[in-house]
């Protein structure tokens, strides 16, 4: 029964639970099904992170046949405990009881809610003298964690206080630990925690508590501090371009979802927030968008997994009225966003009109990424290029520098190898250096220097970035200084150039006074086969569901190929191949690489080589100078010129142009002239 006082609207209310059975019912099944079976395995004291927003998965489960320690680490890994602490089952353990009716749901959160709260308890005393550890209390009062748990603890409350479980001593203790938890965040908040993901990820929690429960004496004030942190941190951490500061995409929905949540119930308890919360929000939907992969997920890179992200992109669809949002979203809402929005918000969606988006290829300034894409079907070409600085706090960052990831028809080639662990080991040195990303090495060094799990030294910073898109190709080139403390300093230039949607013109140089040995790394979908052959520089890449990439040299180069790692979830990884082509020189040493997309049996009419380049005196140019590539592809064809030695007037192919960059695009009744960068 409940016992409690007037509190603020949630997001869903007894008016919802008939809707919410049913059309979970009807539309999710499935992850009806996966939301009551770990409710069942909590209610047994069994433990399992397999739900697609758990940061660090685990399929394992964990069971404590007495009594549960708090601070178990699996194998050693603290990041099992935070998730325990984190208490995602305790809202699930709310929705198996709406979804079931079975009372054993309820019983089972308010078991584990006693349980926790007796085992761990918090003292003002403590709270004080965390201070030294940035506010971090114990391993069970983390800030982190503790704004986690208690929207978790919140989200769970909302079903189960309708049980006849649920009686005065249950609201008392689970008000109480509300309490504790709100003057825990408010104190708990450091400069470091403006800057990162965590104070958002807190002050999620702080403000939820403060609006929800505006009884407390301290809510009035909480609410006050919350909204200020949050119009802080959206000025601080999310980047003009919608991406959040810390460049991983798994982070940047992190972020997106612990202000999502404070915006919307601002908006359902009719709230005044600033302007800057909503305008930060909608931006970050739209960095989603520009940054999804053709599958609905996002890339592995800078500490992601392979998430699926429709869901993410649905629920703004909804809160913005987005009908591009809806694009790439799900047919109907979201499993979890039916309980953020209700029937009202079913109908809306399903009203709502799906349109592509405005823009096909993108790139986001301030944050770096360049999308290359055709169209926004399910089978279209993408390519994804990090251009970008490190991210700014150089705690979820890799050695990244110049990495691409890339999918032709809709299915994975080249990936990010993705993370693996958080664990101070071997392992989590291997997918953040730069040797397993799809990136060059100088002398089998690295781009930046490793220090542990969580820093770096001398960290590379980009340079000579560009970026111009036309209707018939993208072009983006960077640089980095990397490898500018050798002895003998080496520059480095990656340029990608898209002539839609036919193939990829790939130019690595690389200048330098002394001999170095040169290299680039390829890191393949675990179920691709591939094929080199070295007499032609050809590697040949079948990839899944027919879709096949040849990768050709149009100079000698030596391939290698090796196995690899490709971890798409925390805790999982599995072997892959690796192609590594490499050469080694000194001035001038380049590497020109065509990336040629085909279905099997559907090998393209499609034939490339270089040609010759004349100054306006008539002199015949080296190849030290330029390249120039001639394509012919039956009645059309395309010539694509890289300078080597900055703009310059060039002749060649009966053409004369001046630039750095030059395309000239012909069928049989028109041409194209583009001076693609000066």
């Amino acid at each position: 029964m409940n016992t409690s006082t007037k509190k603020g609207m949630f997001f869903y209310g007894l008016h919802n639970k008939t809707f919410l059975k049913d059309a979970c019912e009807q539309y999710w099944k499935h992850e009806a099904e996966e939301v009551i079976h770990r409710a069942d395995l909590a209610c047994n004291q069994t433990f399992v992170f397999t739900h697609r927003w758990d940061m660090e998965r685990c399929e394992t489960p964990i069971t404590f046949h007495d009594k549960i320690d708090w601070t178990y680490q699996y194998k050693g890994d603290f990041e099992w405990t935070v998730n325990l602490n984190r208490s995602r089952f305790m809202a699930e353990l709310g929705q198996a009881y709406w979804l079931t009716g079975k009372e054993k749901y309820a019983k089972g959160f308010i078991n584990l809610m006693k349980d926790w709260i007796k085992q761990n308890p918090l003292t003002e005393e403590e709270i004080q003298q965390s201070e030294a550890t940035q506010y971090n209390v114990k391993d069970t009062w983390r800030k982190l964690d503790s704004g986690i748990r208690i929207t978790n603890w919140i989200k769970g409350y909302f079903c189960v206080k309708e049980s006849e479980a649920w009686g005065t001593d249950e609201e008392k203790y689970f008000k109480e630990s509300l309490c504790w938890h709100g003057r825990y965040l408010s104190v708990a908040y450091t400069p470091h925690d403006r800057q990162s993901n965590w104070g958002f990820l807190e002050t999620n929690g702080l403000f939820q508590i403060a609006l929800l429960f505006p009884d407390f004496t301290e809510s009035e004030e909480w609410l006050r501090l919350a909204i200020q942190r949050l119009k802080v941190m959206c000025e601080l951490q999310v980047f003009e371009d919608g991406m959040h500061n810390e460049q991983s995409p798994m982070y940047h929905h992190e972020v997106l979802h612990c202000l999502f949540e404070p915006v919307w119930l601002a908006k359902l308890n009719g709230l005044q927030i600033p302007e800057k919360l909503r305008n930060t929000l909608n931006a970050m939907f739209t960095a989603s968008l520009a940054f999804v992969k053709p599958n609905g997920h996002q890339p592995m890179m800078s500490d992601s997994d392979h998430t699926d992200i429709r869901d993410v992109l649905s629920r703004g669809a909804v809160l913005f009225n987005r009908g591009d949002l809806k694009y790439k979203g799900y047919p109907v809402l979201d499993f979890e966003g039916l309980w953020y929005f209700g029937e009202e918000g079913m109908k809306t969606y399903e009203s709502l009109e799906s349109q592509p988006p405005s823009f096909n290829s993108i790139h986001l300034e301030e944050s770096g990424y360049s999308i290359m894409r055709d169209d926004w079907s399910a089978d279209e070409h993408y390519l994804m290029f990090d251009g970008g600085h490190m991210d700014i706090i150089r705690a979820h960052g890799h050695d990244d520098f110049l990495h691409f990831d890339l999918c032709v028809k809709g299915e994975d080639i080249f990936v990010d190898t993705g993370r693996y662990t958080y664990m101070e080991n071997e392992e989590r040195r291997y997918f953040k250096e730069s040797f397993q990303h799809n990136t060059t090495s100088v002398d089998d060094r690295t781009i930046s220097h490793y220090q542990n799990s969580w820093s770096w030294d001398q960290v590379a910073q980009p340079v000579q970035h560009y970026w111009k898109s036309d209707p018939s190709f993208d072009y983006v080139q960077a640089g980095h200084n990397g490898y500018w403390n050798l002895d003998d300093p080496v520059q480095v230039l990656r340029q990608i150039f898209y002539v839609k949607p036919h193939y990829w013109i790939l130019v690595d140089t690389f200048h330098s006074n002394e001999n170095h040995e040169f290299k680039q790394h390829f890191h393949l979908d675990e179920n691709a086969n591939v094929h080199v052959d070295s007499k032609h520089d050809i590697v040949r890449i079948e990839g899944r569901n027919g879709i096949n990439l040849n990768m050709v040299s149009l100079d000698p180069v030596q391939y290698e190929k090796e196995t690899c790692w490709i971890s798409r979830d925390y805790n999982q990884k599995r072997a892959s191949n690796k192609i590594i082509s490499k050469k080694e020189g000194k001035g001038l040493t380049k590497f020109i690489t065509a990336l040629i997309p085909f279905k099997t049996k559907q090998e393209p009419d499609l034939s490339i080589e270089k040609i010759d380049v004349w100054s306006t005196r008539g002199q015949k140019l080296s190849d030290d100078q330029v390249t120039a590539l001639q394509v012919n592809r039956g009645d059309e064809s395309e010539v694509i010129l890289f300078s080597h030695q900055g703009p310059y007037s060039y002749q060649f192919d009966n053409t004369q142009m001046t630039g750095d960059v030059l395309f000239v695009k012909r069928d049989q009744k028109n041409e194209q002239k583009c001076i693609v960068k000066v």
